[in-house]
């Protein structure tokens, strides 16, 4: 157990070393996701809420207490802190907590089964599905508990339509399992649901507003893109930035469905809670059809893809790589035949607070 202010320090840049690495190989992106450190027999340290990993320092990685969750400092810890008292609690043996919402891992968890039977290498893995629960509520962490109670010997859960959870002795052990569960919930998508999917975004026509004018970042643009981006900016005056994203997943939703409800939380903090796809290039008035709407981020077109909207492109680009996510998952639920979609009323609520509360936090610590 860490006794010293010296080794408080060392756990904490310890932490943020880690975050960082994991978001430079995708497994942790934007302000998704924590990472926690148990410091004695009743705390912890753990990541804030609402702060780019690349932006934090030791000040902000804050002390929770595991039995009743308060915390040292102004700075608001992890909305997710009770999932990880709860390992805590659960599993003296663990010292390490890593929650990421890496992208093989989640869409597993969406297809509505209570465990994943895949590969690593040569090892064969089981995962174990705990049931869904909004985030940062305690019904999440009573589900986390059960799921760690009933499989007392595993380092690895998937929390459905969520993320993953992740531990073990220390930070290298924590990891690794995030790595492999990667590894094989990606075998598991291509094995089973037949979805062999590279996650990215692969940008085709974006755009972006200075002093009131459409800049486009390919001069030329063809005239039919361009009208897209017209009617979006004339929409959506919130709207100041463009991604048009033209990944495997992303074309292929734009090409097959007609409707995309939520299947991860994320996808409907960030994106929306109903998400339409046209279905022929023109609608009954003769004029080109496009689902352009309040809170709902990412504008589909025909056999083009999507264009994701933000107030930058820092914004555009987060609704972009977790719309691709979104679209790895809704095409792995309808090749295995069966998933669990969000409810409209756990989407609308998710959504509402992403806006109202934990987006404006994110601005104010840029």
């Amino acid at each position: 157990m860490i006794k010293s202010s010296e080794e408080m320090l060392e756990a904490r840049e310890n932490i943020i070393r880690v975050s960082r690495e994991l978001h430079e190989v995708g497994l942790l992106v934007r302000t998704w996701g924590n990472i926690s450190q148990r410091v004695d027999e009743n705390s912890f340290i753990i990541t804030p809420s609402g702060i780019k990993y690349e932006d934090l320092t030791p000040d902000m990685i804050v002390k929770v207490n595991i039995n009743d969750l308060s915390y040292e400092g102004n700075i608001l810890p992890s909305s997710e802190k009770a999932v990880h008292a709860a390992c805590y609690k659960n599993r003296p043996d663990v010292e390490f907590i890593v929650h990421t919402h890496q992208v093989y891992a989640s869409c597993a968890g969406t297809l509505g089964i209570r465990k994943i039977v895949s590969y690593f290498d040569d090892e064969d893995i089981f995962i174990p599905v705990a049931p869904y629960a909004l985030p940062g509520t305690d019904k999440l962490a009573e589900n986390v508990a059960m799921t760690i109670k009933k499989f007392p010997d595993l380092n690895g859960i998937i929390m459905a339509n969520h993320g993953t959870l992740c531990f073990g002795r220390n930070s290298r052990e924590a990891v690794f399992e995030a790595e492999k569960m990667e590894v094989a919930c990606n075998n598991f998508l291509q094995d089973v649901c037949k979805t062999d999917m590279h996650h990215g975004v692969e940008v085709g026509f974006n755009s972006h507003l200075e002093n009131g004018e459409i800049v486009y970042d390919i001069p030329d643009t063809p005239e039919r893109v361009k009208r897209i981006h017209e009617a979006i900016y004339h929409r959506r005056p919130d709207v100041k930035y463009i991604i048009h994203n033209k990944s495997e997943a992303v074309m292929t939703v734009s090409r097959r469905a007609n409707h995309m409800r939520p299947l991860l939380d994320d996808f409907a903090q960030l994106i929306g809670y109903s998400v339409k796809v046209p279905s022929n290039e023109y609608g009954k008035d003769g004029t080109s059809y496009h689902n352009i709407k309040k809170n709902v981020n990412a504008i589909f077109s025909l056999n083009d893809g999507a264009y994701c909207v933000g107030k930058d492109e820092d914004d555009a680009m987060a609704v972009a790589i977790v719309l691709d996510k979104g679209c790895i998952a809704h095409t792995a639920v309808m090749r295995h035949g069966e998933g669990h979609y969000l409810s409209l009323f756990e989407c609308y609520k998710m959504n509402r607070h992403y806006r109202k509360s934990y987006s404006k936090l994110a601005d104010v610590k840029k």
